[in-house]
């Protein structure tokens, strides 16, 4: 087929460039004609044989959306992105120009929005990068396709701590990875920040880095200030390395050093670094809501106090802080007495490996298109499943596969032979 992959650039270090990267590069090695209809404003190029095309001067490349279908023989656009920023008409729209849209979109509130259900209705191939996700997709009655996010476990692997990296020898190191761009606080700063304080008036001997700008130069919150008036120092990431963007070997050593991650966030379209952090072997701490309730596979669940309303007409968590602190108590005493399993955590997210992602949903996917076989809203969701997690108390447990369909073995095998 031939296909339009709407989303950042293969070479943006954020995370939909990261998936965007490799989603595409495998795509391709399935025998699939890929461009890259970008969201930035950004000339077009080609980058490791991947052609970047531009999307215009209106934001996040909506004109190139519709316009680029016009001129390029197209069986598929996908977007990957934020789909409420769309025009309401937008599957319809692409439609009357011929191929049909595939929709991978974030549901970060609990209920979907219905902004993001408006424009899921209205494309051909609905598709949910969640369980949690695909769960609302399917109440709402629309007959949606699973395609979860991926990690790369060769890159992101345990590896050697390296403390002197945070100035934290001898310390218990709790991590935060998130982007501080938002004044509404989805990625959870405030409640993270808080619950660290309660612990560390207990525990000096713990230190939290926070991966992230902490100024409120980008629209986001001033982490610093706030962290002193919960009474610690916040470590942060030099400013020029951050901007510079970090290797995503470096990623796996910083991952691999933290003793827990702490992510207590409002709401996650998926939740990458808790995927990330559990593939180098690190426990995890996340809100039991939206996409990480099915994201943990080593680590505490944390409870939702309330909810909070936001102008998407839906709500994002207010996770129980005290319930935090007490996960940070359980991760502590693990630390110390050396009871974490990493191996537990990095099978868990060994089943979110881009090849298995591909082999086991993506590639399916595209099969599914390619016989043109069409969704038909509201039959009761015939499409793929969501993958199944189980839950052991606080720890989370996956029966997350490897197992290769026997249909996918044979399109990798036509794939080989083309090449």
């Amino acid at each position: 087929m031939k296909i339009l992959w709407h989303s950042a650039p293969a070479y943006y270090p954020t995370g939909y460039g990261i998936q965007t990267r490799n989603f595409v590069k495998r795509i391709q090695a399935l025998g699939h004609e890929v461009a890259v209809l970008m969201t930035t404003l950004t000339p077009g190029i080609v980058w490791d044989g991947i052609l970047h095309i531009p999307g215009g001067t209106e934001k996040y490349g909506i004109s190139g959306l519709l316009e680029w279908p016009k001129r390029l023989p197209l069986d598929l656009v996908v977007t990957l992105f934020d789909i409420w920023t769309f025009p309401e008409n937008i599957g319809a729209l692409i439609k009357e120009i011929g191929p049909d849209w595939a929709a991978i979109s974030p549901v970060d509130h609990d209920p979907i929005p219905p902004s993001v259900q408006k424009r899921l209705e209205s494309a051909q191939w609905p598709v949910a990068m969640s369980p949690y996700a695909e769960r609302e997709m399917k109440r709402v009655g629309l007959n949606s396709r699973y395609v979860p996010h991926g990690v790369d476990t060769k890159v992101y692997r345990p590896v050697a701590k390296h403390k002197e990296m945070f100035d934290a020898r001898g310390k218990f190191l709790v991590g935060m990875v998130a982007t501080n761009i938002e004044p509404l606080d989805r990625k959870g700063f405030w409640p993270s920040i808080r619950a660290f304080g309660k612990f560390h008036k207990k525990h000096p001997d713990s230190r939290m880095y926070i991966h992230a700008s902490p100024t409120r130069m980008s629209g986001g919150l001033d982490l610093m200030e706030m962290a002193a008036q919960c009474g610690f120092k916040l470590y942060v990431p030099d400013y020029w390395q951050l901007q510079a963007g970090v290797p995503e070997e470096k990623m796996a050593e910083m991952y691999s050093t933290f003793d827990v991650l702490l992510m207590l966030t409002r709401g996650e379209g998926f939740g990458v670094p808790l995927i990330e952090a559990q593939s180098c072997g690190t426990y995890v701490i996340a809100t039991d809501f939206t996409s990480p309730s099915d994201l943990v596979g080593a680590g505490w669940k944390i409870p939702v106090r309330d909810k909070i309303y936001t102008p998407m007409n839906s709500y994002f968590a207010d996770p129980d802080v005290d319930a935090a602190v007490e996960a940070l108590e359980e991760a502590y005493e693990m630390y110390k007495t050396k009871k974490m399993e990493p191996d537990k955590a990095r099978e868990f997210a060994r089943g979110f490996d881009f090849d298995v992602v591909t082999e086991k949903y993506m590639m399916p996917f595209l099969e599914e298109v390619e016989h043109g076989k069409e969704t038909k809203k509201g039959n009761g969701g015939s499409g793929q499943e969501a993958v199944k997690h189980v839950s052991g108390g606080g720890v989370h447990n996956s029966q997350l596969g490897n197992t290769s369909s026997n249909r996918s073995k044979r399109r990798r095998k036509k794939s080989k032979a083309r090449a």
